[in-house]
């Protein structure tokens, strides 16, 4: 969209009647992600050309073996450097953008739907919510859960973190 000219300049499509469940942009515009209902990841990366070419597909992203894995979220990290998505498979998965969205770790101790995740302001450490009734916090180094939030008497389906030291 271009703000100034308050017009679509162009139109993403992953492919043709895939709809799209989650979008994540890069805080420095180096990507676009897009996560389809039918569990792939699409990925462009924008340049000064009219013409931004389809950059990467994740396929099957989250797959559990079965036709209903659903990606339910996608997130970038705020350094740019990852990629979170979560799904109906009991997952975060963190994809490393630059190695071309390889999968550098899958963060699995949720016992039902992982619904959202947001980074930690230093692209650190991730919070994740699920229907399992919690939260976690996750050393994105390591891969460890070093804090469980429980208590909820419902699904957690969203979640934010502000964890920036300005006043």
């Amino acid at each position: 969209w271009d703000v100034v000219a308050d017009k679509c300049r162009e139109t993403l499509r992953p492919a043709d009647d895939v709809p799209v469940r989650a979008v994540a942009c890069a805080n420095d515009g180096s990507f676009l992600a897009a996560a389809t209902r039918d569990a792939d990841v699409y990925v462009w990366r924008p340049d000064d050309s009219d013409a931004h070419g389809l950059d990467h597909i994740i396929e099957a992203a989250h797959d559990a073996g079965s036709d209903r894995t659903y990606v339910l979220s996608c997130r970038a990290s705020p350094d740019a450097r990852l990629l979170v998505t979560t799904a109906s498979d009991k997952t975060a998965k963190i994809w490393n953008a630059r190695r071309g969205f390889a999968l550098e770790k899958t963060l699995a101790q949720h016992q039902r739907w992982v619904w959202d995740a947001c980074f930690s302001a230093d692209s650190a450490y991730l919070v994740t919510a699920s229907s399992d009734h919690s939260a976690r916090l996750w050393d994105l180094s390591s891969g460890a859960a070093i804090r469980y939030y429980s208590g909820h008497s419902l699904a957690v389906t969203c979640c934010a973190l502000n964890d920036s030291s300005a006043a």
